[in-house]
């Protein structure tokens, strides 16, 4: 398929929600291909000059390298006229009044001190140099040693001395008018790999930079486009822009773990778990969400993953899944199908889901959508969606305390799939996978929640169909509960707790009936309320656990001392004393 009909294809693949509107325009035929594509390198290089209809504004500021890489990877296939004016466009650098080499001369930073472009003359150490640049200056270092000499990625291709000398050229510029960018990498030619140049904004202080602003903005943005300057030396055609979106935001995390940037992309893949993680189009913020995948590969294998991708990639000159499989498979032997099933797994556990050993960070992560599954006694519920390769979907029963058990069948007359079937209870949590089509589970009351996690293992083609059926049954009860089942407040273990040397001190209860409003409760020995807690619904079953790691309500370290535990269980109470000693 040429560049110029892939470029068809995307603008026209956009989401509603995602088109701009040259984009919009282009679909409605109002502009040509050629037109369509120089205007959204305008709404880059230079706003200004874009006619007043297609400016756009507002809207989540991202990177603009993909507008670009667009252009040029359908350039080769389009007429000379179109190939002139993008050449212009592109290869023209800005005119910088001022440039300095980094102090270990691998960059050369070119910037203004007057007009538009201008960086504020602010000079707190009397250098004569702005302090913006003397920040960037020594980001860009701290970026090259952390990107190439620690994590081992190749440095970018050299343009042969085209802005000074064969330092790597920043370029400092107002970026924030119309729709904020942060900042570009500007390819230097249409090739499978290619030099390049960094553009990045003056002060990232224009109002469309919302999340992440000033100085902040500097670093992260500054670890991300850079990250696309290695890229291109791997492989810089379109068709990777997804992955490169994807590594170079999950690179700002690596750089400034304390910024989290990429925060406020990850509801945009979240949001669609059952789309594909390579789908397009890569102008929209799913492919900045995807970053999500490569945290995955960091935090559950390990950071030099991603890299190896990446020289995959360079070698084949291709995004294609089968690479990742290949490299995948050299620390899981299943490959990516293994993979992209658990990866559902853990996007499962993030916000008021979170459970270790998930994400370091899944507790601030949006959730996944899931699809609630209702079920009556003895009915037979069914449902059916699709999903795209790479894809998941989320089925979810709520057994509510209801007694009984239930019988869980799922079928896929097209492609491979992962399942895996989540248990959580109020303190425990199990992934397990699946491999027969049909499941029971008895006394399934101990549980919150079950979740089905069924994943496409296919790494191409769309709408995978499936059929998942559930069917209630109250006679499947829990065979290994004790048939007279007493309401018992355990002894905590250890006793006596000494929270300076253990981390907390395990609260263990029975119940011998369901109970929709349980509570533990903990009284000093003159009567004083020193903590507690609302543990909400629980299910007539043994060892339910809280831990206590010894403070209060205040988060202070109780004193030495006697105190009295209470359970209360829908009107059903228990009590037991616990000893604290304080070494």
């Amino acid at each position: 398929m040429t560049a110029k009909i892939l470029a068809v294809l995307l603008l026209f693949a956009l989401p509603i929600q995602a088109k701009t509107r040259i984009e919009a325009a282009y679909e409605a035929g109002e502009l040509d291909l050629e037109t369509a594509l120089i205007y959204q390198v305008l709404s880059v290089r230079a706003p200004d000059q874009l006619p007043a209809i297609y400016r756009e504004s507002g809207g989540l500021a991202v990177c603009g390298t993909p507008h670009l890489v667009q252009a040029m990877s359908a350039a080769p296939n389009l007429s000379a006229d179109f190939q002139a004016r993008l050449g212009k466009l592109v290869k023209d650098r800005p005119d910088a009044q001022h440039n300095l080499l980094s102090p270990s001369g691998h960059f050369r930073v070119h910037y203004d001190t007057e007009g538009v472009n201008a960086v504020s003359p602010r000079d707190d150490d009397a250098n004569n140099i702005p302090d913006y640049i003397d920040l960037a200056l020594a980001v860009l270092d701290s970026t090259w040693v952390l990107e190439i000499e620690q994590l081992g990625y190749n440095p970018p291709l050299s343009d042969n001395g085209l802005g000074g000398g064969d330092e790597y050229d920043v370029y400092i510029v107002e970026l924030g008018v119309g729709r904020s960018f942060y900042g570009f990498a500007y390819p230097g030619t249409s090739g499978a790999t290619t030099y390049s140049h960094l553009e990045i904004d003056n002060n990232f202080t224009d109002p469309g930079y919302k999340q992440t602003r000033g100085l902040d903005a500097l670093r992260v943005t500054i670890a991300h486009e850079f990250h696309h300057a290695i890229q291109f030396g791997y492989y810089a055609t379109f068709d990777g822009s997804w992955w490169q979106e994807s590594t170079s935001t999950w690179m700002e995390e690596v750089a400034y773990p304390q910024i989290d940037d990429y925060l406020q992309y990850l509801t945009y893949f979240l949001s669609q778990p059952q789309r594909a993680l390579n789908s397009g189009p890569y102008q929209s913020l799913h492919t900045y969400g995807s970053a999500i995948f490569s945290h995955f590969l960091d935090q559950r294998y390990s950071r030099e993953l991603n890299r190896l991708i990446w020289e995959e990639v360079g070698q084949r000159k291709s995004v294609n899944l089968d690479h990742f499989d290949r490299v995948i498979r050299q620390v899981e032997p299943g490959g990516l199908g293994v993979v992209m099933g658990e990866f559902a797994v853990w996007n499962y556990f993030t916000n008021n889901r979170y459970r270790d050993p998930y994400y370091a960070e899944g507790n601030l992560y949006p959730t996944v959508p899931t699809r609630d599954i209702a079920v009556d006694a003895e009915a037979v519920v069914r449902d059916t969606s699709l999903v795209d390769a790479t894809g998941s979907v989320y089925l979810r029963l709520e057994p509510q305390l209801r007694a009984g058990g239930i019988d869980l069948f799922f079928d896929a007359n097209q492609g491979a799939w992962r399942r895996h079937l989540l248990l959580v209870g109020p303190d425990t949590t199990s992934a397990q996978l699946v491999s027969e089509p049909t499941v029971r589970i008895t006394g399934w009351d101990q549980f919150d929640e079950i979740v089905l996690v069924a994943t496409s293992a296919e790494r191409t083609g769309l709408a995978y169909q499936h059929l998942f059926t559930a069917q209630f049954d109250p006679s499947l009860t829990d065979p290994d509960r004790p048939a007279a089942l007493a309401t018992l407040l355990k002894p905590n273990y250890p006793n006596p707790f000494r929270p300076n040397q253990h981390p907390h001190t395990r609260l263990a209860f029975d119940l011998a009936f369901p109970s929709r409003k349980t509570r533990l409760a903990l009284f000093a020995a003159n009567g004083t309320l020193v903590w507690e807690q609302d543990l909400g619904e629980r299910a007539a079953r043994a060892d339910h656990a809280v831990l206590w790691d010894g403070r209060n309500a205040a988060g202070n370290l109780v004193a030495s001392g006697i105190y009295h535990l209470l359970l209360e269980a829908d009107g059903t109470a228990a009590k037991r004393t616990l000893a604290v000693v304080r070494d």
